[in-house]
């Protein structure tokens, strides 16, 4: 019986080549999901599962945001309506409703614009900072009415100081320093 050291060579190829095919399988087993142990996939799951939840929560941020933005505009103009005064008239006449409410009188009234920029008070974007300096006139009961009065206003009026500043008879005059806003006209 002769061998042929042709054929056994080519037999020997070939066993090699399928060999190789096998190891490149099973590489390729190893690598793909199907080779992962259930752990690893698992844990590959939660991460992206987390990253899913990540991102669906960032984007439900934004959703609906036109709608919030319109409700907020609405919330800031009913502010403006129903706290701030819209002129010193208005301003003029709301301090004189609560002094005569309270019993008092008032004089010695001044609007300053530049009082509320000093005193590093920073006015909101878009509004402008007054001052109200005036004297208040009444005993001291009605003194506590008006500026119990103008703390409880629904207007914006912000007491800044409140200083004693003489007496006369049963009269005492009391200072007091109010800021209020108006929207700017830019």
């Amino acid at each position: 019986m002769t061998i042929d050291l042709r054929d056994v060579r080519t037999q020997l190829l070939i066993v090699v080549a399928v060999l190789l095919l096998l190891d490149l399988a099973a590489v390729a087993v190893l690598l793909s999901p199907a080779g992962r142990s259930r752990s690893a996939r698992q844990q590959q799951y939660e991460q992206l599962r987390m990253v899913k939840m990540e991102r669906a929560r960032a984007s439900a941020s934004t959703q609906g945001m036109d709608q919030k933005i319109a409700t907020a505009r609405e919330q800031e103009q009913d502010f403006d309506r129903e706290r701030l005064t819209g002129r010193y008239s208005d301003m003029s006449e709301l301090l004189s409703h609560i002094a005569g409410e309270a019993g008092v009188s008032v004089s010695d009234v001044k609007y300053d614009e530049q009082a509320s920029k000093e005193k590093d008070k920073v006015a909101p974007p878009g509004y402008d900072g007054i001052g109200i300096a005036m004297q208040v006139h009444g005993s001291y009961a009605q003194d506590m009415r008006f500026i119990n009065a103008v703390e409880r206003q629904k207007k914006l009026l912000l007491i800044d100081t409140v200083s004693f500043s003489g007496m006369q008879g049963d009269e005492l005059t009391v200072s007091v320093h109010l800021t209020t806003y108006l929207r700017s006209a830019a």
